[in-house]
């Protein structure tokens, strides 16, 4: 007998499920190939160092916010329940109509991608293969979590497991590599330090997730706060020793010159064989990088469709396998078609990253809008540092997205663009609704 509610999902994820699905987005290919940035910014290991350590500490105030609003409402959604609370549908429905045709969806994309160029190191594929790949990437990942929830987070589980370990090797086998000559450090500007930092944050993406999928979890009110922290302090600890593995083996010259920095630091410390082992574990990464967005995306277009502010029909639960197959389905489409139409990667990257963090700082604000208008509302967890902690994080937002309207401005734009027709969108819905 099948006593499930229709349309409810399962809480049966622990809060390590939850951890694994933060660091199996945020752990991708970027810490492989952001340095060489870093170097060519910040001539000198201990402001690059530097630099990890002040956007880590900036995340860590959003980590704190997203915590107490995920402990306040414990449901699948995450970012759109919270701006859904504090703002209202209209604000909320723009920031599931922006994951789908930006965010999520670009994403997904852009990550996709290069599965094939590092599958080339170890098998020859054609370029003409580059995009089918990409898109059955996509497909079988959709395949595995439209089908079961606990199937997507043993992938999610061993593959985080499988590229630790591996992140493990390579930084004790630096350690014990020869180190190199060191270099005098060249002249650094606030400015440079400023741009040095956008970088790092865009390997810091995707630490906001584990509320998309606080409606599955088992204890949610008491375990989210725990995995914002858990799974914060384990991404800044392995990006801060890989750093600190890349700058021993390597000069800031070679850094600087490098195409691939984790590959180059494979190959001094392991020989021809590190370059094969060390994409294997971006493979690996990325597979979980999609996985892992895949569950986020979903779980956002189904608590919107319970709210009949999206597509109709994303709501439903398979009454058999417990999973919002067709929330699923709609992430899939919606990657592969960005898949299919983009012309250029650089700018599915940038897309994406600025409308996460524009919503995230509508989200912290929104805290502190909560914090003043319902301050009877049971909160589980209450953030550190309040309100400076809020502030800050708002103030380094600010300087990220400006930087990167300066640097991009056309995916900026197109973000804004997509933002404001949600607005019509949502009105004429609600006087259909209304009909």
């Amino acid at each position: 007998m099948n006593n499930t509610v229709p349309n409810e999902l399962k809480r049966h994820l622990s809060w390590l499920d939850a951890v694994n699905v933060v660091v199996g987005i945020v752990i991708g290919a970027g810490i492989f190939v952001t340095p060489q940035e870093l170097a060519r910014l910040l001539p000198s290991s201990k402001a690059m160092i530097l630099a990890w350590l002040v956007s880590g500490a900036l995340v860590f105030c959003g980590a704190l916010a997203f915590a107490e609003l995920s402990s306040m409402m414990p449901a699948n959604g995450g970012l759109y329940i919270y701006i859904r609370e504090a703002f209202g549908p209209a604000l909320a429905f723009s920031s599931g109509w922006v994951h789908l045709l930006a965010l999520f969806s670009g994403a997904t994309a852009f990550v996709a991608a290069g599965f094939t160029r590092y599958l080339s190191v170890l098998v020859l594929v054609s370029a003409d293969w580059q995009n089918p790949i990409a898109i059955g990437l996509i497909l079988i990942v959709g395949m595995v979590g439209g089908i079961s929830t606990r199937a997507a987070v043993i992938v999610q589980n061993v593959t985080n497991f499988a590229k630790i370990a591996a992140l493990l090797a390579l930084i004790g086998l630096a350690f014990f590599a020869p180190a190199a000559e060191r270099e005098p450090a060249g002249e650094i500007s606030v400015l440079s330090f400023g741009v040095a930092l956008t970088s790092c944050f865009f390997c810091y993406e995707g630490w906001s997730y584990a509320g998309f999928i606080a409606g599955e979890m088992r204890n949610p009110n008491r375990d989210l706060p725990k995995t914002f922290a858990v799974s914060f302090l384990l991404i800044v600890v392995l990006y801060l020793m890989v750093n600190m593995a890349y700058v021993r083996v390597l000069t800031i010259g070679e850094l600087q010159a490098s195409g691939q920095v984790g590959a180059d630091v494979a190959g001094r410390v392991m020989g021809t064989a590190g370059a094969k082992m060390l994409a294997v574990v971006i493979l690996l990464a990325i597979v979980g990088c999609v996985n892992g967005l895949t569950l986020a995306a979903s779980r956002l277009y189904y608590a919107q469709s319970r709210d009949r502010l999206f597509v109709p029909g994303l709501d439903w639960v398979h009454p058999k396998w417990g999973t919002p197959m067709l929330a699923v389905a709609a992430h899939v489409i919606g990657s592969s078609l960005l898949v299919l139409l983009s012309s250029s990667l650089s700018f599915l990257l940038p897309l994406a990253i600025f409308a996460a963090w524009l919503y995230y700082a509508i989200a912290v604000v929104g805290l502190m809008r909560l914090r003043r208008t319902q301050p009877e509302r049971e909160r589980p967890y209450r953030m550190w540092g309040y309100p400076f902690t809020p502030v800050l994080f708002l103030l380094g937002t600010c300087g990220f997205l400006f930087s990167l309207l300066w640097q991009s401005p056309k995916p900026a734009l197109c973000v804004f663009g997509i933002m404001a027709l949600s607005f019509p969108v949502h009105s004429f819905i609600g006087r259909s609704k209304s009909a």
